[in-house]
């Protein structure tokens, strides 16, 4: 069996070796001449798999190592007959470190105080739910808006209509990009939803680009200071506005799923389905992400602040920002948005960093193992 997969993904030869003869591509760059022998396609969000890519190939099985299935036809691959598999979930607690670094940023440079606050979060899957889990864990009110979970009834979560959502001090995207059915969530927040945002709320897209209005939030940006925003997403990725990017708050080239932990297990998660579509034995190696990150030194900090600083010692986000900021200013944006990402490729999550008891109180302590710090 032949595997075509995007040389970028993580820990593909010890979970796909022994299957198959690996080839691989650049996922930016590969056209549908040079699968014409693969049997399987592994590929990120960066290719679009559509009949101009498969057709006229062998290909009977499509993975992508994402959550998010926007670059995919998933009609067309259903209408061939072809087995699709994706990673959903895979990345949820990167991205939940990615929002919480967020409100760090906040906490440390707006005056922002999570306490008393109420976080509002568009789209309560694998992403959103655990976000909402977290806060909850926290003592945050939190307030959920998702039709389709909404319309199932399951459990005992109340779901909110997205106008309630929009009031809170917080709103955090974490839907997929569609733009039919009975909830499109393309341009889910135009000029009237933006409009609606309370004074000093922070807003997050962590999730896909062109789930905002881009136009619409430079307008609104060109008028009110007080909203802080924080964007991961982009339209045209890697294309990107680089007069928007300069004027949100933080801006990041698509990489807060990033990191060592997510991608592996985005790749555990196509080898799985992979062995079980063509009845194979399970691979029982496991790609070695090496040892835990060094403890985490915060200093120069106040007792009340110390918390915060720990999540933006951990992952950077402003740093990011600003590196990413000056790529685009400097016109050298599309190499860069590529580059970072495969920086980001090795950042381990919370989870990975130790942190040091006797530099916290236990409050502190309680509150940061809910974000997935352990203290030795």
């Amino acid at each position: 069996m032949k595997i075509f997969a995007d040389k970028n993904i993580l820990a593909i030869q010890v979970n796909f070796s022994r299957h198959g003869e690996l080839h691989f591509f650049d996922g930016r760059s590969v056209r549908q001449a040079d699968l014409v022998d693969a049997d399987a396609l592994l590929v990120r969000s960066i290719t679009s798999i559509d009949k101009s890519l498969i057709e006229g190939t062998k290909i009977r099985f499509v993975g992508t190592a994402t959550s998010g299935i926007d670059h995919v036809d998933t009609d067309y691959l259903r209408d061939a007959g072809i087995h699709f598999v994706d990673a959903k979930g895979s990345n949820a607690n990167a991205v939940v470190d990615y929002c919480f670094t967020a409100l760090a940023f906040a906490a440390l440079h707006r005056s922002f105080s999570l306490v008393g606050s109420r976080v509002g979060i568009v789209g309560a899957g694998a992403v959103g739910g655990l976000f909402a889990a977290k806060l909850e864990g926290l003592g945050v009110e939190v307030r959920c808006c998702d039709p389709f979970l909404a319309a199932k009834g399951e459990g005992k979560v109340k779901y909110y209509p997205l106008e309630a959502v929009l009031e809170c001090d917080v709103i955090s995207l974490h839907v997929p990009l569609t733009s039919g059915g009975l909830h499109p969530t393309q341009n889910l927040l135009g000029t009237e939803e933006l409009a609606a945002l309370r004074k000093n709320a922070i807003l997050i897209n962590a999730c896909r680009g062109r789930i905002v209005d881009e136009a619409a939030l430079k307008r609104l940006l060109s008028t009110r200071e007080d909203i802080v925003t924080v964007f991961d997403v982009w339209a045209d990725e890697p294309v990107i506005d680089s007069s928007l990017a300069q004027s949100v708050d933080i801006a990041t080239p698509h990489i807060a799923g990033y990191s060592a932990q997510a991608k592996s297990n985005a790749t555990k998660i196509l080898a799985r389905e992979f062995e079980e579509h063509f009845r194979l034995a399970a691979v029982v190696e496991e790609e070695r992400l090496g040892g835990n990150a060094g403890i985490v030194a915060v200093e120069n900090t106040s007792e009340t602040s110390r918390q915060w600083s720990t999540l933006l010692a951990a992952f950077p986000l402003l740093e990011l920002s600003e590196q990413f900021k000056k790529a685009l200013s400097d016109g050298v944006g599309v190499k860069a948005f590529d580059s970072f990402r495969q920086e980001l490729l090795h950042r381990r999550e919370f989870v990975s960093w130790p942190l040091r008891r006797d530099n916290y109180s236990s409050s502190q302590q309680e509150q940061l193992t809910v974000l997935g710090f352990r203290f030795e």
